[in-house]
């Protein structure tokens, strides 16, 4: 077997074995995770477009709002992807990935006329496309990263190392199976191609390279704007100066190349301005509504190392692709200042985000997109043969680290790892744990505010010390110790007292209607008994909150099982609330203990914050 057909031969195999265990994992189950949500998440508003304008011709979302509703078998659901610009109904996602996947849904279409199933465009066909389209084009990305490894002259052992490497060892695997309808894979693809026709272009000037780079660099920012900052790695593709003056002699000669790269690259991101003005009558407008950036506090910190989501906590291999950038500062600065200003500026944009850890994911996934770049630094890191024993170090570590993002993956589709609510002591409390007994283990719910919420102060706080009654507060079985953290009485819960004082107020004494609002609550809980309060819920409930019906949402109060007994400990929760909008009902919060051990509770606060355009009365 000649080496240079190690990448070729491992991208066959790992296409095999993916296509394997999407199959047997996703098709041969009947339940929600199985092929039936294939479509789902965020996945639904940047697949949305296809079956609303193919299927629907309707850009209001109103049958596919009514599709969605089905599938989830939730009344209540509204699609977080529609927000209102004006009057008019808009997707907030870019275009890129249902223009990608269009040829898939194509099929998915015929397959259902000839099989006479109705075309609704979530049916066996459509989902089944839809994730053998995102596998498609994740090796396809995948080969054009070993296209660029090769124009960086990377050993083929070497590249089918990293190959495997940066497939297995990161959340790219888990988008690629369960999450494969959101964008992250697509723009891996679209990224690494732009860059290897660049390449191509490096190497042998030509007008086709040009026109397909500025094909693919107009697919990359129409799935991800931000992701236009790629183009700051041009400089850093060419292996030699002589390399540089090549294509600029080519580009003086060939001034028409330059324009059809152009034309090419405006042509495609002109499709999202086309589809905004059929959506709104606008040609520009800002889909994130009550989004944005807060560039002035980045979260850089935990965007890279906290145990929510952090970078290099849950996908290390990274860690060591930086190490790459640093080794190329030994051995070409001009390369290490370019690739040294492009990755800190992504991970300002990242971390800059208002959702930093990008709400409900596995690990970071904002950086996916970028994992082609990492792996190239991962393999020039390992490529140098001066430090053999360092090599050799670098080499034997990809095997932990691939191995904890396979477990750590398990974890998180078996709700051992919290979606979102990470922290420091979850972690560790379920580091390496495989048992079914640590599944939905973790309780706590620690949101951040919205990007809208006023959070100078809140716009009300109550609060309760059991000692008399209190505004907003309906007491329950209060108890008289000598160990309260105030005052001479705590609230005292067991089997046939199982509900604390409960908070009872009309939200539109906060605020005008509609109202959005965030809560932060905390609550002192004392456990009497070991594991007393395992079984203990913070709950916030209304009743006919909307033409749905009601309220109801309850989370346990530990953030972790397994606490001392006989010591207060401060147990705290913060979220935002649903859009209420029907006034006169009456929003509950307290804490349930469903088990029958006693719990003693004290000092429980809640305030609210509102957002910043309400008016707000006290």
């Amino acid at each position: 077997m000649q080496h240079q057909n190690y990448p070729k031969i491992v991208l066959y195999c790992m296409a095999c074995l993916m296509l394997a265990f999407f199959v047997s994992n996703r098709l041969f189950r009947g339940d929600l995770a199985g092929w039936k949500l294939i479509i789902s998440s965020d996945g639904l508003g940047y697949y949305a477009y296809l079956p609303a304008l193919l299927i629907d011709h309707d850009v209001t979302y109103y049958k596919v709002t009514e599709r969605e509703k089905k599938i989830l078998g939730y009344n209540r659901y509204a699609p977080g992807y529609l927000v209102k610009s004006g009057n008019r109904i808009v997707n907030k996602y870019f275009a890129g990935e249902a223009l990608l996947l269009l040829p898939f849904f194509l099929l998915a279409t015929f397959f259902s006329w000839t099989g006479g199933i109705e075309i609704t465009g979530y049916s066996f066909f459509f989902q089944l496309l839809t994730g053998l389209g995102a596998l498609f084009y994740l090796f396809l990305g995948l080969c054009y990263l070993k296209k660029i490894l090769q124009h960086f002259r990377i050993q083929p052992i070497l590249s089918a190392i990293i190959i495997v490497t940066i497939l297995l060892g990161t959340n790219l695997f888990y988008y690629s199976m369960w999450q494969p309808c959101m964008s992250h894979i697509y723009s891996f693809f679209a990224i690494n191609g732009f860059l290897w026709y660049f390449c191509r272009a490096i190497q042998s000037p030509r007008l086709k390279y040009i026109t397909f780079a500025g094909l693919f660099l107009g697919l990359t920012v129409l799935i991800r704007p931000t992701n236009g900052i790629v183009i700051i790695l041009l400089p850093f593709l060419f292996n030699t100066g002589e390399e540089a003056r090549t294509l600029a002699r080519f580009l003086q000669k060939r001034k028409s190349a330059v324009l059809i790269f152009l034309a090419i690259f405006t042509l495609v991101v002109s499709i999202q301005f086309i589809l905004w003005h059929i959506q709104t009558g606008h040609w520009f407008i800002w889909s994130y509504k009550d989004e944005g950036f807060l560039f002035g506090h980045p979260q850089i910190r935990n965007v890279l190392f906290s145990y929510r989501k952090g970078l290099f906590i849950y996908t290390p291999l990274i860690f060591l692709a930086l190490l790459g950038c640093f080794r190329l500062a030994f051995r070409n600065l001009y390369r290490f200042f370019s690739m040294g200003f492009f990755i800190i500026l992504s991970i300002y944009i990242i971390a800059s985000w208002w959702n930093w850890y990008y709400g409900d994911s596995f690990g970071a996934r904002a950086f996916i997109d970028y994992y082609g770049i990492y792996a190239l630094m991962l393999a020039i890191l390992l490529s140098h043969k001066e430090t053999k024993i360092g090599t050799t170090l670098v080499l034997l570590l990809l095997f932990p680290f691939v191995a904890l993002n396979l477990l750590q993956t398990w974890q998180y589709t078996h709700y051992i790892i919290h979606p979102y609510s990470m922290n420091k002591a979850k972690y560790q409390y379920v580091f390496l744990k495989t048992d079914s007994v640590y599944q939905k283990c973790l309780g706590g719910n620690d949101e951040i505010p919205g990007y809208s919420m006023d959070m100078s102060h809140p716009c009300k706080l109550y609060k309760t010390s059991f000692e008399e009654v209190s505004d907003g507060w309906k007491h329950s079985f209060n108890k008289n110790v000598p160990y309260a953290v105030s005052g001479r009485f705590v609230g005292y819960l067991d089997s046939l007292h199982p509900y604390s004082a409960t908070l009872e107020i009309k939200p539109e004494v906060l605020s005008s209607y509609p109202a959005v609002f965030y809560v932060k609550g905390s609550v002192w809980i004392r456990d009497s008994i070991k594991g007393s309060s395992d079984k203990a819920l913070f709950v916030l409930s209304m009743d006919s909150i909307d033409q749905h019906g009601n309220y109801w949402y309850g989370f346990p109060v530990n953030d972790v099982p397994d606490n001392p007994v006989g010591v207060w400990r401060n147990c705290r929760f913060s979220m935002t609330l649903p859009e209420f909008r029907i006034p006169g009902k009456v929003l509950k919060i307290y804490v349930w203990n469903s088990g029958k051990k006693p719990v003693m509770i004290d000092d429980f606060s809640v305030a609210f914050f509102t957002e910043k355009k309400k008016t707000v009365t006290n």
